[in-house]
């Protein structure tokens, strides 16, 4: 085989490569897709505990992309991990499970927020972000993040940025 012939073969050789890869890549790509949560001031159902260790329990009715309906609602735990975290904030860890219209259909969030010392919430206009940590049902294998706001005397919304399947 001369230079030219070897030289052509390296080349398609790379082009396929490249080709192959490409192809892959874009079929492991999920598409994202946003989900907004909205729901009424939350006010713990229960709160056991003082400082470190504090567990806030809570269970409410949600809309979803504007709508409402029976057996769509969330139900979570806060617990305070930290109380002297930039200051005086409090670490809390949240557990929050969001059931979309049939129990089968959840988006479970973790992670971690800070709240300002002795208030039940974050601050009225404040953001946190957590992982979305897993998803049943239409939200099987999902993750991504929530972006979680105050939005003060309206509630809350609860904005998903995820990929599933």
């Amino acid at each position: 085989m001369n230079n030219r012939n070897r030289s052509l073969v390296v080349v398609l050789s790379a082009l396929c490569v490249l080709v192959i890869a490409a192809v892959a890549f874009i079929a492991t790509q999920r598409p994202l897709t946003t989900v907004t949560v909205t729901h009424v001031v939350v006010t713990p159902t229960s709160t056991i505990g003082a400082g470190v260790g504090t567990v806030r329990t809570f269970f409410i009715p949600i809309n979803v992309d504007g709508v409402g309906a029976d057996n769509q609602y969330l139900s979570g735990t806060l617990t305070t991990l930290s109380d002297s975290v930039n200051g005086d904030d409090e670490v809390r860890s949240a557990n929050l499970v969001f059931v979309f219209g049939d129990e089968a259909n959840q988006l479970v969030v973790g992670g971690i927020s800070l709240y300002p010392p002795a208030g039940s919430t974050i601050a009225v206009g404040a953001e946190t972000v957590r992982p979305v940590v897993g998803g049943s049902g239409i939200y099987a294998g999902a993750t991504g993040e929530v972006v979680s706001t105050n939005l003060g005397d309206e509630g809350w919304s609860h904005v998903f940025h995820i990929t599933v399947g």
